[in-house]
């Protein structure tokens, strides 16, 4: 069965219908999702999952340097590509888009109620931060 690859309208409706613990921002080609199960940079895959997987984990990794220059404690950023193709050897997670939300959601908590508020303050600007900078890309 062939499978279009998902558009970023898409992507941004399964992101908005997280519950309200969840924070995102849109930057770039990206939305960064803070909540209780993480701190997720999440792409959607282009025509190439691969390259975009790679710079989607380099973008996260941009994110949290970003993050530690005004927080003490970062937690890991998870990248995630939204794709179809399930190919293991990515740098990062490859979810299709009707497990997003549940892959976002239904993990582990684990980031503490008060590191979650401290997140949910900070993102926001780091993010408006790094758009006026030039961006994630």
């Amino acid at each position: 069965m062939l499978r279009s690859t998902p558009s970023a309208p898409e992507v941004h409706d399964r992101v908005a219908t997280l519950p309200e613990s969840f924070l995102v921002r849109r930057t770039d080609r990206y939305w960064a999702v803070v909540g209780p199960t993480g701190l997720f940079l999440v792409g959607k895959a282009g025509s190439d999952t691969s390259l975009v997987a790679e710079q989607t984990a380099m973008a996260a990794h941009h994110l949290r340097n970003r993050l530690a220059d005004v927080l003490d404690i970062v937690p890991f950023v998870d990248p995630v590509v939204v794709s179809h193709e399930t190919d293991s050897n990515q740098a990062c997670a490859i979810v299709e888009l009707d497990l997003l939300e549940s892959f976002l959601r239904n993990g582990p908590e684990v980031i503490p109620e008060g590191e979650l508020q401290l997140l949910r303050h900070h993102v926001p600007a780091v993010v408006t931060a790094i758009e006026f900078d030039g961006g994630l890309a």
